[in-house]
C-alpha cells in the first residue's frame, strides 16, 4: 500500500507574477496528481471487508464482532492454546475438564481442605493413631486411644474411649467358653459343694486374721458352728468340727445377728 504524495504545489502559483510561465496550470501536472491519487487509492484497504495479501502488521486492534477463521492455532505464549481442539488445548494449557474425567491424576496446592460435600474430610490433618468419626456435613471428629486396652464405647449417640469391662471368661463349674468362637455359655444348673463359686456357711479361728471383703482363707481354717447339712460329708454331727471341703475360699460378709460368715470358694 502507498500513501498520495502531492507531486506539485498548486498554491504557490498564486504568488507568482503575472506573466510568469511558472504561474500557468499545466495539464500534465494535473494528470501527474490524479495518477498519484488513483495508486493511493487502489492500493489502500476498504474500509468495509478489505481483503489482505502479504504479512500484515497491526499494531493494536480492537475486535468487538464476528469470527476470525482459517488462521494458525495462536501459541499459549501469544495468549492462545496452541491448538484447534478442546482436548488439545487443556493438554497445551495442563488443564482438565469440567465435570465427569479421568485425565486428573493430582491436586496440588490447596491451601483450604476440601469439605465433606466435595468428597473430603473438611481437615487438614488427621491425628495419628486416632479413630475418624463421621460429622455429617461437618468435618469429621477424632477419639484418641485413652489409656491401654482401652475399646470404643458407644452411649447410645457417639463413641468414646472406655475400659473394655470384661476381659476374659474362664470355664468352670455352670460356665463354658467355646474355644473355636470364644462363646460364654453360663447354664441354669445350681452349683454344687466343693466346687469353685460354691457358697459355705461358718466360722473362722480368730488366729486367721482381721478379714475384709474379698480376703482370701484356706477351706480348712473354716469350722461349722451347727450340724447343718455339707455338700461334701452330709450332716456334721458335731460343733466347730472343721470343715471338711479344701480349696481357698474368700470372704463375703457376716450373717446378720450372728457371727457366721458367707465365704464363696474362689480355687
Amino acid at each position: 500500500m502507498t500513501n498520495y504524495v502531492k507531486s506539485t504545489n498548486f498554491a504557490t502559483k498564486d504568488n507568482l507574477a503575472s506573466g510568469d510561465p511558472l504561474k500557468i496550470v499545466k495539464g500534465t501536472e494535473i494528470n501527474t496528481e490524479y495518477d498519484n491519487i488513483a495508486v493511493a487509492v487502489a492500493t489502500k484497504a476498504d474500509v468495509a471487508s478489505p481483503t489482505f495479501t502479504g504479512t500484515v502488521t497491526i499494531p493494536t486492534v480492537a475486535i468487538s464482532a464476528g469470527t476470525i477463521t482459517g488462521i494458525t492455532d495462536l501459541a499459549v505464549a501469544d495468549g492462545g492454546t496452541g491448538a484447534s481442539t478442546a482436548a488439545n488445548a487443556r493438554t497445551n494449557l495442563s488443564a482438565a475438564s469440567s465435570g465427569a474425567n479421568s485425565d486428573i491424576t493430582s491436586i496440588t496446592g490447596l491451601t483450604t481442605a476440601l469439605t465433606v460435600a466435595q468428597g473430603g474430610t473438611g481437615a487438614a490433618t488427621l491425628t495419628a493413631n486416632n479413630v475418624v468419626l463421621g460429622n455429617g456435613t461437618s468435618a469429621v471428629q477424632f477419639v484418641a486411644p485413652g489409656s491401654s486396652g482401652n475399646v470404643l464405647v458407644s452411649n447410645g449417640s457417639t463413641w468414646s474411649s472406655g475400659s473394655a469391662g470384661v476381659t476374659s471368661a474362664v470355664a468352670g463349674n455352670g460356665i463354658a467358653v467355646s474355644s473355636a468362637t470364644g462363646a460364654v455359655t453360663i447354664s441354669s444348673t445350681a452349683l454344687s459343694f466343693n466346687t469353685v463359686g460354691s457358697y459355705a456357711i461358718g466360722r473362722i479361728p480368730s488366729n486367721v486374721g482381721a478379714l475384709s471383703p474379698g480376703s482370701t482363707f484356706a477351706g480348712s481354717a473354716l469350722q461349722v458352728t451347727n450340724s447343718i447339712f455339707d455338700g461334701c460329708t452330709g450332716l456334721m454331727t458335731a460343733n466347730t468340727q472343721s470343715f471338711p471341703c479344701s480349696g481357698t475360699y474368700a470372704f463375703v460378709g457376716f450373717l446378720v445377728g450372728s457371727n457366721n460368715l458367707l465365704a464363696v470358694r474362689v480355687s
